[in-house]
């Protein structure tokens, strides 16, 4: 029951979403298909459990869990989630004839344009596309898992190449299929000591932070990471990306009516990081889609000049 609840919860936010800024309906038609599939995926038997002096001892040196431990990845039971979510985006319907998210709680069915419709036929397109070079065994999703959690873009669209022309599609979901598993890590070490670790790092899989919570009535500052859900606690008064403290050179940008949210941008090494005001945290659940729904904070610092730091898994 836990998981159909999150399952609702995460539907009824992309509702919101696309309901507020249509120009993301897609996009949350995507993750539609995409999140159901990981939330309910289990990759069990890959993962050690780790106690606080462990973890605290591997994140000493500045290393991400992943990379300084001996974790085997289910590479197994990731195919069978990367092959589930294909097979959820191949399914997708017209938007004409389609049973919406937004239909099954009363609203009616969005009109959607004729470049939306195209764009949602493309990754239908594109999932069948890779199902069967998956299926003709020209294509070993167990590899492409492998190449998308060693960040090894150009040897993953190499791969896909042999079934389908876009690689956007087969990588973004492969990332989806691994989280189920970067999930359980984080699940298995939680960082409860404030401290040890002050990267914009994640500590247990290396990705950049997605964005920063003010959690709880002392608006305290934490990083939170959409590759794993980690959560874990940084300086307020210091950039993320490259440790610099001078007021002058660290400022804030704002989208015209949200006091809530806000960019935090660095004018030494030009990056930005997402800021929302929490006072609990986002459920790992719908970190990600979250990350869709601040997409303007994005957009916000871009046409600015500032960048967001790459992310990926850690080999």
């Amino acid at each position: 029951m836990t998981a159909e609840r999150n399952a609702d919860q995460v539907l009824r936010r992309l509702e919101e979403i696309a309901t507020n800024s249509p120009e993301l309906r897609v996009t949350a038609r995507l993750y539609e298909a995409l999140l159901p599939v990981w939330q309910k995926a289990e990759m069990a038997g890959a993962v050690a459990p780790f106690n606080g002096l462990e973890l605290g001892e591997v994140l000493k040196g500045g290393t991400p869990l992943l990379a300084a431990a001996d974790i085997e990845v289910d590479l197994d039971g990731g195919a069978a989630v990367l092959l589930d979510m294909l097979r959820a985006v191949g399914e997708l319907e017209p938007p004409a004839v389609r049973r919406s998210i937004w239909r099954r709680w009363g609203r009616p069915a969005e009109v959607w344009s004729e470049s939306e419709a195209a764009s949602l036929a493309a990754l239908r397109r594109s999932a069948r596309e890779l199902l069967g070079g998956i299926d003709a065994g020209v294509i070993d999703p167990a590899e492409l898992l492998a190449l998308a959690a060693s960040g090894d873009l150009a040897g993953f669209s190499a791969r896909v190449a042999r079934a389908t022309a876009d690689w956007e599609l087969p990588w973004t979901v492969a990332h989806h299929a691994l989280r189920p598993f970067l999930y359980e890590v984080r699940s298995r070490a939680p960082l409860e000591e404030i401290g040890v670790w002050q990267r914009g790092e994640c500590y247990v899989c290396g990705a950049a932070a997605t964005f920063a919570e003010l959690q709880d009535d002392d608006q305290v500052k934490h990083l939170r990471c959409t590759e794993c859900g980690a959560d874990w606690h940084h300086p307020r008064l210091q950039c993320h990306h490259c440790g610099n403290e001078d007021h002058a050179t660290l400022r804030y940008l704002y989208v015209d009516g949200s006091d809530h949210r806000r960019v935090e941008v660095c004018d030494v090494c030009r990056s930005y990081l997402k800021v929302i005001a929490s006072f609990t945290p986002t459920a790992t659940d719908l970190l990600v889609v979250e990350d869709l729904a601040t997409l303007e904070l994005d957009f916000l610092a871009q046409h600015k000049g500032y960048c967001r730091p790459c992310r990926g898994v850690a080999p």
